[in-house]
């Protein structure tokens, strides 16, 4: 599966773009703030309805209009097409098509089409903040079960129901304490759900991880990833019988699945403490190029990858190992933004690779001899 089309108006700093990509490497070129990274953003929501960044589609639009148009046309190895198209106007509301058809909620269009974001931001959010390490678990499972989805879907609304009313006698209202036993009652299903889930996650994923880290650091370093749960230490039922009185003082309901964690290691110590810049690096790469795998694997399809401005802080023997292992048969489509213009071109032409090369400037995008 590939992008082959990509159609925007109005998003970003774009008023209006289309680009026909190669079925394997894509190189966007162009100074920082260009416009380079909004492409990649556009086809994330394509995949996945929303943006990689904005969590609010008022800060997607361009600033002289009120609404934006994402379209992409995805191609199947048998010559199948898909369109999917994305629209929002502020004056409305968030719609998805697929084929023509109006999806009714996002999750209809999560695991269509699958694509991995792999961004500098990444380093700092993956190795500092337990929210996103959450979220990057769930963005990968999300994308290939279903069931997975609905499950953190039903959870974090009943989480949030719950939370209101542990809140609401801080404010002086009397505790319903058989409602209350109700709500986590009706969580206790999902998050049963959730925790087989990750932790088959966790028991997939390691090997694949380790193995992808040895090729990118051409084994140096020794890594780990361990998922720590509440769960591991029995019942959530029971956990949450006897943090009961706890979430009545606070307000809040301190254990269960939305406090999951996942521990990364370097030579069995917290990464964060001890590893250099290339190597945090060259983890959260091995992290989404992973997750990449993981996906192909429980899908039968290739997920559009989408690097960021990668080569920022790896030495060029990490470079080296990272574009040979890219440009294996396993991964399919790639979409590469880069600040010079002739480095990742270079390195391909060398591997004697396909590729198509496009400049980015002020919005506008040309392709590149």
């Amino acid at each position: 599966m590939h992008l082959g089309l990509l159609k925007i108006a109005c998003f970003k700093n774009y008023k209006e773009a289309s680009i026909s990509f190669h079925p394997k490497f894509n190189i966007l070129t162009g100074f920082n703030g260009m416009g380079k990274t909004n492409v990649l953003d556009a086809v994330y929501y394509l995949c996945l309805g929303k943006s990689f960044f904005n969590a609010q589609e008022r800060f997607t639009v361009s600033h002289s209009t009120d609404y934006f148009r994402v379209s992409g046309i995805f191609k199947e190895e048998s010559d199948e097409q898909c369109q999917i198209v994305v629209k929002y106007a502020a004056a409305g509301r968030k719609e998805i098509e697929a084929d023509g058809v109006k999806l009714q909620k996002i999750a209809e269009l999560v695991g269509l089409h699958q694509c991995v974001f792999v961004a500098p931001e990444d380093i700092i959010q993956l190795i500092e903040g337990s929210e996103e390490r959450r979220n990057f678990i769930n963005a990968t499972i999300s994308q290939f079960d279903k069931s997975y989805l609905e499950a953190l879907l039903k959870y974090h609304k009943l989480l949030k129901q719950r939370n209101a009313y542990l809140k609401s006698s801080l404010e002086g209202h009397r505790i319903d304490r058989q409602y209350l036993e109700s709500l986590t009652h009706a969580m206790t299903e999902s998050a049963n759900l959730i925790f087989s889930s990750r932790t088959q996650f966790e028991s997939l994923f390691n090997p694949v991880f380790k193995e992808l880290y040895a090729t990118i650091s051409g084994n140096k370093e020794e890594v780990d990833i361990a998922y720590t749960s509440c769960m591991h230490e029995g019942d959530i039922s029971g956990i949450w019988q006897q943090t009961l009185e706890t979430d009545i003082r606070t307000g809040r309901t301190s254990q269960g699945i939305h406090r999951d964690d996942l521990d990364f290691l370097m030579s069995g110590h917290p990464l964060r403490h001890f590893a250099s810049q290339g190597q945090l690096k060259s983890f959260v790469l091995a992290l989404k190029l992973s997750q990449y795998k993981i996906l192909e694997q429980f899908s039968g399809k290739k997920p559009v990858l989408l690097l960021d401005d990668i080569f920022d802080k790896l030495d060029y023997q990490r470079v080296g190992h990272l574009l040979k292992l890219l440009s294996e048969s396993f991964f399919g489509q790639i979409l590469i933004t880069d600040t010079e213009e002739d480095r990742v071109s270079g390195l391909l032409e060398k591997m004697d690779l396909d590729y198509r090369k496009f400049y980015v400037h002020e919005g506008v995008i040309k392709e590149s001899d």
